[in-house]
């Protein structure tokens, strides 16, 4: 046994230590085929926590031992790696078994949740109170919620958003020294169960002062702090439901009126999806999806609508009265249903989550390119992007395509889903050539990687400023000097300080 295994059992206890190759090798599969990682690492150790006390030691251990520690939240593989190690010398810190639902708030509209906790765990709990979570797009039932929301994946409403923060709220966090900080109005005066006796909720992230600290937190993949807990913005569950479509042969066709629904702050769900992404969503089988394609336009508007009582039908039947006029003005056609999908398999991806990844249905493999811009500059970059599709000699029919409006409008997620299957070698091969060329032409033409995973860190950090870098990398010494936090990662790559 070393030293280090021996000072963390001191910490965890044996039961939470883990050295067996089998142990390690499992979280090495994780992201050890992922695009994104250029040269896969093993961690050296698993460590098990359940209580912030436990992650404050081990930094400190950290820092007096000089290795490095990458927090991982959740059972569901992450996608993009964000959990992959940078460095030799790294342990896991696996924060799952801190899976407590802190605090459910309806009057507020918010819930208060550790990192641990799933998709699966969570919607049923939030739903009996009559809310309901601000999502990804049907994300996977073993997913850390905290995850998705400290790595800002694009929700699937709009119109709720009001800072690309959102749905994140107040966060309590170990820094890389070890020490415990709150942020947002949970940051004080009192405890947390002082303030709920107040009346506080929690539910603004500005502050402590004139310092907004959880902007750093989110979207550092780990290299600022480890989160313990978060206060997570909801809303109030609908209980009527109503989905309208719009299909069109051009994306550009739909722009228009989805700019029009946006600045009126119509309808809730509001996203676009290629005709492979949407039978991926709906059906759960290779054949069943590539069934479904063929029937499907190439490109599906989904709009959703929801109603409360008393009056959530009247406010349904006004709202679809008020995009039908809209639709008219345009001459788009606006559909109650599309064939061969029903309206209730929509709405179940609207508020649940799933056991069977809706990427991985149809050949087993995918990954991900996604980016920041506008709606009107997305037609350019598919362009751009199906040109390379085809010097890569890459199947152009298991692309799938996800544009997701953001921030009421001001922006957009726009994703590219290259579906491969991961047994032959060969189609592996040319979707790793696609993905690696398409990532950088689409950055040299303006695309903002605003989550730059992996290698992506590397070619965005060449396309800013020095400045740009020499700043993070003061910020970093500030809160990690040793820098024992998800070490190698975004720009921080010396290997200590």
């Amino acid at each position: 046994m070393t030293d280090l295994q021996a000072k963390l059992i001191e910490i965890v206890g044996e039961q939470n230590v883990f050295k067996d190759e089998d142990v390690l090798e499992t979280y090495y599969k994780r992201y050890a085929d992922n695009f994104l990682v250029k040269s896969p690492i093993k961690p050296k150790l698993v460590v098990k926590v359940k209580k912030k006390e436990d992650i404050q030691e081990i930094l400190k251990l950290a820092n007096a031992q000089n290795f490095s520690v990458v927090p991982v939240s959740s059972k569901a593989v992450d996608p993009n790696a964000s959990d992959a190690p940078h460095s030799e010398n790294t342990i896991i810190l696996d924060l799952t078994e801190m899976n407590q639902v802190l605090i459910v708030d309806r009057k507020n509209r918010m819930c208060m949740i550790e990192p641990g906790v799933s998709f699966g765990q969570l919607f049923p709990i939030v739903k009996k109170e009559g809310l309901r979570l601000l999502t990804p797009l049907l994300p996977a039932c073993n997913k850390s919620v905290v995850t998705t929301a400290l790595e800002r994946e694009p929700i699937t409403i709009p119109r709720y958003q009001w800072d690309s923060s959102d749905p994140l709220l107040c966060t309590e966090v170990v820094f890389g020294t070890g020490d415990l900080f709150r942020t947002g109005s949970a940051a004080g005066p009192g405890t947390i169960e002082e303030q709920r006796a107040s009346g506080q909720a929690q539910k603004n992230p500005l502050g402590p002062t004139q310092f907004d600290p959880f902007r750093i937190i989110q979207g550092a993949q780990g290299t600022i702090g480890i989160v313990t807990w978060i206060s997570l913005k909801c809303e109030l569950l609908p209980d009527t439901r109503k989905i309208l479509y719009v299909q069109a042969e051009k994306l550009e066709n739909l722009l228009d009126f989805l700019y029009t629904l946006l600045k009126r702050r119509f309808g809730d769900e509001l996203f676009i999806v290629n005709n492979l992404n949407l039978a991926s969503l709906i059906r759960e089988t290779s054949a069943e999806i590539t069934k479904l394609k063929g029937k499907l336009s190439p490109w599906t508007l989904i709009i959703g609508l929801g109603g409360r009582q008393p009056y959530g039908q009247a406010k349904l039947e006004f709202l679809e009265a008020e995009l039908n006029d809209i639709a008219k003005e345009q001459g788009i056609q606006l559909l109650n249903e599309i064939e061969n999908i029903s309206n209730e398999d929509v709405i179940k991806i609207f508020d649940n989550c799933t056991k069977n990844p809706w990427k991985l249905r149809y050949l087993g493999g995918s990954q991900d390119i996604f980016f920041l811009t506008t709606l009107d500059k997305t037609p350019r970059f598919i362009d751009t992007f199906n040109k390379i599709v085809e010097s890569t000699q890459f199947s152009k029919d298991d692309i799938g395509v996800y544009i997701q409006p953001l921030v009421q409008g001001c922006n957009c997620h726009c994703e590219f889903n290259i579906y491969y299957n991961p047994s032959d070698t060969n189609i592996k091969q040319k979707a790793r050539e696609l993905f690696e060329k398409a990532s950088i032409q689409l950055m040299d033409q303006g695309a903002f990687f605003s989550r730059p995973y992996g290698i992506w860190a590397e070619e965005m950090y060449k396309r800013v400023s020095p400045v740009v870098v020499d700043s993070l990398q003061k910020v970093k010494a500030i809160f990690d000097p040793k820098n024992v936090l998800n070490r190698g990662a975004l720009c921080f790559k010396e290997e200590s300080a």
